[in-house]
């Protein structure tokens, strides 16, 4: 019986997520041994390189490398390799939240029970397999140099009202998400889809208006920025305040009606070839010292009880959290894809689109 105990036990810890009884420091230890730590993500390097910098300075013994690219690229290139047996990288950490979803549906996450995850909300922690790392607002912005004052809007519906207007001034100048290249893009407006009757009428009159389309964040905000588009809608909000930061004409716009929270979601594959590295770097980012560097970097913190963003603080009865769990894997049903981007391009698509 006591062999028995003995053979059946490391599966029964390895089912519950536990990674023996040492704790963080035996996880540390591990992790030093291993020695490597490989991150793919969509992140911009600059916005966390303060975090990676720290992480390194506590760990000299982990050489990490930080590849980043696109959320889609990186969803494709992990199912890849899990149907090839490839080398996987240590830790998945994208904001394509109903793609790192789909994974751990899939069967491709490692289970780790962080102890940070007790300062979590029940939001931002899918089985102990996705970990939400920020909750970030999605914002609209407007150059102030171009836009008057009678035609600024503080909500959706304020920003269909503008939109309707058709002031010659946004004809071929207002911006989003292709949300046919960019899966982010896709996920907010799903989002707003489900949130607000009105998102549709929105897209309508974006194109209408001659809508121009960008695979990220940073260049439609970067297009209003530069004056090319006078309006920019459902861009993620620390790139906006960092853009402000560095130009005064851009504007933020927290919509007042309601505002979509969502998260970088980190995933630790199953077959990570350095899975104590990966948990020891998880526990980092959920820590009060690893938000802190991204709270620093205009990015809100996940945990209730760090500092809200003062540029982004938004009244509780405004937030909308994208939850992180099963719900966003509709998402990726392929019929319900095909039907969205239809009606996406049939909204958007040049000479086709009318308003109601």
């Amino acid at each position: 019986m006591r062999r028995l105990f003995a053979l059946v036990m490391p599966f029964l810890l390895a089912a519950c997520g536990a990674v023996g009884g040492d704790g963080p420091a035996g996880v540390a230890a591990r992790a030093e041994r291993e020695g490597q730590l490989v991150i793919w993500s969509s992140t911009d390097r600059p916005v966390v390189g303060e975090l990676l910098a720290d992480f390194r300075a506590r760990h000299p013994a982990i050489r990490l490398r930080y590849v980043e690219m696109p959320a889609l690229p990186i969803h494709r290139l992990v199912q890849d390799r899990a149907r090839s047996g490839g080398t996987m990288p240590d830790i998945v950490w994208t904001s394509a939240m109903d793609l790192q979803i789909k994974l751990v549906n899939d069967g491709h996450a490692l289970r780790y029970a962080s102890p940070q995850g007790s300062a979590l909300p029940s939001w931002a922690n899918w089985k102990s397999e996705a970990w939400g790392v920020t909750a970030e607002p999605i914002v609209m912005v407007y150059n102030r140099r171009l836009l008057p004052a009678d035609a600024r809007f503080g909500s959706h519906a304020e920003l269909l009202r503008v939109l309707e207007a058709r002031l010659p001034l946004l004809r071929d100048r207002v911006a989003t998400y292709d949300i046919a290249n960019s899966a982010v893009g896709y996920l907010y407006l799903s989002q707003d889809v489900a949130a607000s009757r009105l998102a549709w009428p929105i897209v309508r009159a974006l194109g209408v208006n001659g809508v121009r389309k960008f695979p990220t964040s940073e260049q439609v905000i970067a297009d209003v920025s530069a004056g090319r588009s006078v309006i920019g809608y459902n861009v993620l909000g620390s790139y906006a305040v960092a853009e402000r930061r560095r130009n005064p004409d851009v504007a933020v716009v927290l919509p007042a009606d309601y505002t979509l929270l969502a998260s970088r979601i980190a995933v630790i594959p199953r077959t990570a070839p350095h899975p104590d590295a990966a948990r020891l770097f998880l526990d980092f980012l959920l820590s009060r010292e690893g938000q802190a560097h991204l709270a620093a970097r205009g990015m809100p913190s996940v945990r209730p009880d760090m500092p809200p963003v003062d540029a982004l603080t938004i009244p509780a009865t405004s937030q909308r959290a994208i939850r992180v769990g099963p719900a966003l894997l509709v998402l990726q049903d392929r019929l319900t894809r095909e039907q969205f981007l239809r009606e996406w391009a049939r909204s958007t698509g040049e000479g086709r689109a009318r308003l109601p």
